[in-house]
C-alpha cells in the first residue's frame, strides 16, 4: 500500500497543474473508483436484486416522485424494459407507484419504506468499508481528497444536483413528462 502512496504522490508532483494534466489524472483515477464503489454496493445489495434495480432505487432515494422515463435514462435502459423492472421493484414492495404532485394523470415512482431501508443499509455498509480503505490515508491527505472531490462537485455536480424532477433527460424531456 505505502507503493501504492508514493507511486501517486509521484504522479500528482509530476502531473504539474495544467487542464490537460489534471483531465488525464481525472481519467485515470475516477474510472478505477467507481468500478471498487460498484463492486461494494453490488456485494451489499438486497439479495435478488440486480444491478439495473439497484440503480433505480438509487435514483429513487435522492428524487422521488421519478417517472418512469427519468428512470429509463438514468439505468440507461428503454422504456419498456424499465417498466417491466419497475414492475419487479412493485412485486417486491421496493417501489410505489404514486400520483404525481404536479400533474394527476401521471404516475409518479417512489421507494416505500422497505425500499429506503434497503438502499440505506447497502449505502451505510458500502460507505464503512470505504471508510475503512480510505482510512490508510493520513488526516491532511483524506482531506485533499475532500477538498478535490467539492472542486470537482463545484464542476461536474452531483446526482442529487442533476437529478430532480424538474430537471431534463437525455432525450429533453422533463423529468415527470410521459415518455
Amino acid at each position: 500500500m505505502q507503493v501504492l502512496l508514493e507511486r501517486n504522490k509521484e504522479v500528482a508532483m509530476a502531473s504539474g497543474e495544467s487542464s490537460d494534466e489534471c483531465a488525464k489524472q481525472v481519467l485515470n483515477v475516477v474510472p478505477p473508483v467507481v468500478r471498487s464503489i460498484r463492486t461494494l454496493m453490488r456485494r451489499h445489495r438486497l439479495a435478488g436484486l440486480s444491478v439495473p434495480q439497484f440503480r433505480a432505487l438509487a435514483l429513487l432515494s435522492i428524487c422521488p416522485d421519478a417517472s418512469l422515463s427519468a428512470v429509463a435514462d438514468y439505468v440507461g435502459s428503454s422504456l419498456p424494459a424499465a417498466s417491466r423492472m419497475i414492475d419487479g421493484l412493485v412485486a417486491k414492495e421496493l417501489v410505489a407507484r404514486k400520483e404525481c404532485p404536479s400533474d394527476r394523470r401521471q404516475l409518479c415512482l417512489g421507494l416505500t419504506t422497505r425500499g429506503q431501508s434497503a438502499f440505506r443499509q447497502s449505502r451505510q455498509a458500502t460507505q464503512m468499508q470505504l471508510a475503512e480503505a480510505l482510512e490508510k490515508l493520513s488526516p491532511a491527505q483524506r482531506k485533499s481528497v475532500c477538498e478535490g472531490l467539492h472542486l470537482l462537485a463545484s464542476i461536474f455536480g452531483t446526482d442529487a444536483d442533476r437529478i430532480r424532477p424538474d430537471s431534463q433527460d437525455s432525450k429533453g424531456r422533463k423529468a415527470n413528462e410521459p415518455g
